[in-house]
C-alpha cells in the first residue's frame, strides 16, 4: 500500500531528531532503496553517512535528515553495519604526545660489602586527539632502553621480560588507550622498567679500579600509536640509544 503524504510526513519528523552534523561519519554514495522502521513505515532514500550510533540519509528530493540507527528495521542496520565497512574514512591523523617519567618504588640493602638501591621506573603518557575526529580503538606500543652497570645480586631476577638489543635491555609493552574526543586528551602508562644503583663500602674497591658507584641508566622511550592495527603516529626519544635501533 502506498504510503500517505501524512505517514511521509511523520515518518521525516521522527527521522529529523539531531541537526545535521557529519563530523567524524563515514561518507559516501548509495543507491536508493527503502529504509524502515520498527513499525513498518518506509521512505525511499539513500544513506551518505553513518557510526555505530547515527545514520544520514538523503531522500529524492535532496533533504538529508539523521537518525539513531536503532531507529531503523533490523535489514536496514544490517546494511548500514556492512555500509561503513565498505565506507571507511580518511583520516589525517595528528597527535599530541607528553610523557614523563616517574618512580614507582624504591628499596635499599645490603649485600655483602655493597649497597644496593633497586627502583621501578615507568612512563605516563598522554595523547592529545588533534585529528578532526572522535577516535577510538587507538593502541599504543612502546619500547624502554636501558643500560645495566649496577652490581646487583637481585638484577637478573628483577630483569625478567626484559629483552637484550645491542647493548641495551628493553622493556616491550602496549596498552590501549580510552577512546578519545576530538581536541581531547587520554593518559596511559607503561609496564615498569627496573633500575639498580650500587655502591661499594668506603673500605673495599672493585679489582679492575672501577668507581666505587654503579648505576643502571634510561637509555630511551620509543612510542608507536596505531589505530584499528594500522600504525598512525611515532615519537621518539632523543637518546643515542634509538639512532640505530630497530622497532
Amino acid at each position: 500500500m502506498k504510503p500517505t503524504d501524512t505517514t511521509l510526513f511523520r515518518v521525516r519528523l521522527a527521522l529529523l531528531t539531531l541537526a545535521l552534523s557529519l563530523s567524524g561519519l563515514a561518507r559516501g554514495e548509495s543507491e536508493l532503496r527503502e529504509f524502515s522502521n520498527s513499525a513498518g513505515q518506509t521512505i525511499k532514500a539513500r544513506l551518505i553517512a553513518a557510526d555505530e550510533k547515527t545514520a544520514t540519509i538523503q531522500m529524492e528530493n535532496g533533504r538529508e535528515v539523521e537518525a539513531g540507527v536503532t531507529y531503523f528495521s533490523k535489514a536496514d542496520q544490517d546494511y548500514i553495519a556492512e555500509w561503513r565497512l565498505n565506507h571507511v574514512p580518511e583520516i589525517d591523523y595528528d597527535f599530541e604526545v607528553d610523557y614523563t617519567k616517574k618512580r614507582l618504588d624504591r628499596e635499599t640493602r645490603n649485600e655483602g660489602t655493597v649497597e644496593v638501591t633497586y627502583e621501578t621506573w615507568y612512563y605516563q603518557v598522554e595523547v592529545e586527539n588533534l585529528s578532526k575526529v572522535d577516535l577510538e580503538g587507538l593502541e599504543m606500543h612502546y619500547k624502554i632502553y636501558k643500560t645495566a652497570n649496577a652490581d646487583a645480586n637481585e638484577a637478573r631476577y628483577r630483569a625478567e621480560g626484559l629483552v637484550r638489543e645491542g647493548p641495551f635491555l628493553v622493556r616491550k609493552g602496549r596498552a590501549t588507550l580510552k577512546p578519545v574526543p576530538y581536541l581531547k586528551s587520554v593518559e596511559a602508562d607503561t609496564e615498569a622498567m627496573p633500575i639498580s644503583k650500587s655502591q661499594l663500602d668506603p673500605d673495599f674497591y672493585y679489582t679492575n679500579g672501577g668507581k666505587s658507584k654503579k648505576k643502571d641508566e634510561l637509555d630511551g622511550f620509543w612510542l608507536k600509536i596505531f589505530h584499528n592495527g594500522k600504525e598512525v603516529h611515532e615519537v621518539k626519544s632523543s637518546h643515542g640509544a634509538l639512532q640505530a635501533a630497530k622497532w
